[in-house]
C-alpha cells in the first residue's frame, strides 16, 4: 500500500516538474532581440527593446534592463511579469508568423497597447 502511493506522489511530481519547466520554453523561432513601440504608454516607455531567451525575458527603456520575474510561454503567446521602476506590469503578447506581434501591458495605473517587430541577426 505504502508503495503504490509513494510511486503515484512521484508519478505527479515528475508530471508536475515536466509542466513547470516547459511552460517557460519560449519557441526557439521568437529567441531574439524584438523592438517594440507603445504609444499610449508614459512618456520615456514608448519604445524600447524585449530580449527573449530560451526561458527569460529581458525588457529595456532608456537603457535600463528589467528582466521578468515570471513567464508563461505557450504556442505563440507569451506573458510575462516585471518590476518596472517599482511597478509590477503584465505584458501579454501573440508572436505571427511573419516574426511581428501585439500585446498589450498592464499596470497598476492603466494599460496600453504593444507593437513588436523581430530585429535581424546580424
Amino acid at each position: 500500500m505504502k508503495s503504490k502511493i509513494l510511486r503515484l506522489f512521484l508519478v505527479i511530481s515528475v508530471l508536475l516538474i515536466g509542466s513547470l519547466s516547459t511552460n517557460a520554453q519560449i519557441k526557439k523561432a521568437h529567441i531574439g532581440n524584438w523592438s517594440f513601440d507603445s504609444p499610449t504608454a508614459p512618456e520615456g516607455y514608448t519604445f524600447g527593446v524585449v530580449e527573449f531567451k530560451k526561458d527569460s525575458v529581458f525588457t529595456t527603456f532608456m537603457n535600463s534592463e528589467y528582466p521578468s520575474t515570471w513567464i508563461k510561454a505557450k504556442k505563440d503567446s507569451i506573458i510575462y511579469e516585471a518590476n518596472i521602476d517599482g511597478e509590477i506590469v503584465l505584458f501579454s503578447l501573440k508572436i505571427n508568423k511573419k516574426l511581428k506581434g501585439t500585446g498589450n501591458a498592464v499596470w497598476s495605473y492603466g494599460e496600453t497597447i504593444i507593437i513588436l517587430t523581430k530585429k535581424e541577426q546580424k
